[in-house]
């Protein structure tokens, strides 16, 4: 018994290691179909209650984003759309995440920030998901519990037209 638990270990490794393969390949396959495999949609967007890998356009926060591509396009600079978005009250999106009752943490902001930043706004202006266009697979992780590292722009998943535009191309 003593010289079969490694081998057992072994096999068992081996196991854990190939359905790893499998469960990441059905993600990818996934994402090249343009179907939407994140925990939370972005901004703007809700998972679909019929189908979770279709996003559609959260009313609400769909006019937050609209007013910041309307600013943008208006001249106003990224910093000063975060201080208007700020001194009108305007949850920022993980704030709303959570007044919407879902469990989020975002990696991005400082555990005090719970504000419109540059960074913030940024993001979304440069998120192609906002002309229907899903973007997945910006960031590769080596292990689970890994630190993610942010791939090309190049190498992401973006497939056209899978969900309805909040903005006009």
């Amino acid at each position: 018994y003593d010289m079969m638990l490694p081998m057992k270990n072994l096999f068992n490794a081996q196991y854990a290691k190939d359905i790893s393969v499998k469960v990441k390949s059905a993600v990818h396959v996934k994402q090249a179909r343009g179907e939407f495999v994140g925990a939370f949609a972005s901004y703007g967007y809700m998972k679909d209650p019929k189908n979770h890998n279709h996003l559609v356009i959260d009313p609400v926060a769909s006019e937050t984003v609209r007013r910041i591509f309307d600013m943008f396009e208006q001249g106003t600079g990224k910093i000063r759309i975060a201080k208007i978005l700020n001194a009108e009250g305007v949850p920022c999106p993980s704030s709303y995440k959570h007044l919407m009752g879902d469990k989020y943490c975002n990696n991005h902001r400082l555990e005090s920030t719970d504000y419109w930043t540059y960074a913030t706004v940024h993001r979304i202006l440069k998120n192609e998901m906002y002309i229907g266009n899903m973007e997945q697979g910006r960031d590769t992780r080596a292990q689970l519990h890994g630190k993610a590292k942010r791939k090309d722009r190049s190498d992401w998943i973006v497939v056209e037209g899978t969900h309805e535009a909040i903005i006009g191309r």
